[in-house]
């Protein structure tokens, strides 16, 4: 899950703005990833392009950049017999074919070398107190062979644009090809989606019910982002020293954690102290969750910026499920691994 930006924010996605439609296309287009590329074979020099040289692709070139038609930029370098698709367009199609009507925003990343489509599904689900997750999808493509096209379970929360990314697709195909989609493969996607939202509220439920506090958190984290190793002196011998570096890199994370923690205890839970030098955050274990995996997602794996390329490293970590500080968590949330 990603968590804590301002309400019904998200860094890592651009939300339409312009366009009044769900229309996955129109949507796209408002993103700019509806353009064109083309394929040139690739050469050294002045030389001619080398070609395959044997067997069935004889005379194919070697290697071939994929290149946008409207600003020439190259987005890939793939092998002569790499398959082509002409535009991100099929995999629009593809998404309002299966569920028309219901995108929410399209991103491209850098040039356009990976481009993500989110769509709203089923109903919302009120885990109360103005807390609410929506079943949703993510399509991902990409011109760089860096991402496969396919489409992922994404459960958002509301109050802060969290995303919860499946780990394994529930559909996937090449996005060179203009796919009939099937009644079977709607409802697998569909039941999938909405099953993996109802897995998630009713593990929200479970943290949900359970009391946690600010001291607690602060053990949690320990756990969660320990100390460096010592240093070793030039004799390999073990200091009491951290690599500087290394100490740097956990307190940042560690405050990362702390900040969404008081926001979500700020909004969800209950705050109080004598002043405020001196505050308490108390909150629940799903508060504790939603705190430390909003900052491994939005912070720690962005390495604190906010550029574009951080917010596709982002994304990038999200699918591919590198989000340790928050597996790690759950674990210890659920099974009740923190020591007050």
């Amino acid at each position: 899950m990603i968590s804590y930006t301002e309400p019904y924010t998200h860094p890592m996605l651009n939300k339409k703005s312009d366009v009044n439609s769900g229309n996955a296309l129109d949507v796209m287009e408002e993103a700019g990833a509806l353009f064109d590329v083309h394929y040139p074979a690739a050469r050294w020099g002045y030389t001619d392009h080398p070609t395959v040289p044997s067997g069935k692709n004889k005379g194919l070139p070697l290697y071939k950049w994929v290149v946008r038609t409207d600003t020439n930029e190259p987005l890939g370098l793939h092998s002569g017999t790499f398959a082509q698709s002409g535009s991100y367009r099929q995999v629009g199609e593809m998404a309002e074919k299966m569920f028309p009507n219901s995108t929410t925003s399209c991103t491209l990343f850098g040039k356009g070398e990976r481009m993500a489509l989110t769509q709203e599904i089923g109903e919302a689900i009120d885990l109360g107190d103005n807390d609410v997750i929506q079943p949703s999808l993510m399509w991902i493509s990409s011109f760089n062979a860096q991402w496969a096209t396919g489409v992922f379970d994404l459960v958002g929360r509301l109050f802060c644009a969290n995303q919860l990314v499946g780990q394994t697709p529930l559909f996937s195909v090449k996005h060179t090809i203009n796919h009939d989609i099937s009644f079977e493969q709607r409802v697998h996607v569909l039941s999938r989606a909405i099953e993996r939202a109802e897995q998630v509220g009713r593990m929200a439920h479970v943290l949900k019910d359970q009391e946690f506090t600010d001291h607690e958190f602060n053990n949690l984290i320990k756990r969660v982002v320990p100390r460096p190793p010592f240093r070793k002196n030039k004799d390999g011998e073990l200091t009491q020293e951290f690599h500087a570096t290394a100490e740097k890199r956990m307190i940042a994370n560690r405050g990362a954690m702390i900040i969404h923690w008081q926001k979500e205890c700020t909004e969800f839970g209950s705050v109080h102290g004598p002043d405020q030098e001196h505050l308490s955050f108390d909150g629940t274990k799903w508060l504790a969750y939603n705190a430390i995996q909003g900052a491994e997602q939005h912070k720690i794996n962005s390495r604190f910026l906010s550029t574009a390329q951080a917010r596709e490293r982002s994304l990038t970590k999200a699918v591919n499920g590198k989000t340790p500080y928050a597996e790690r968590a759950l674990v210890m949330l659920r099974g009740d691994e923190v020591n007050a």
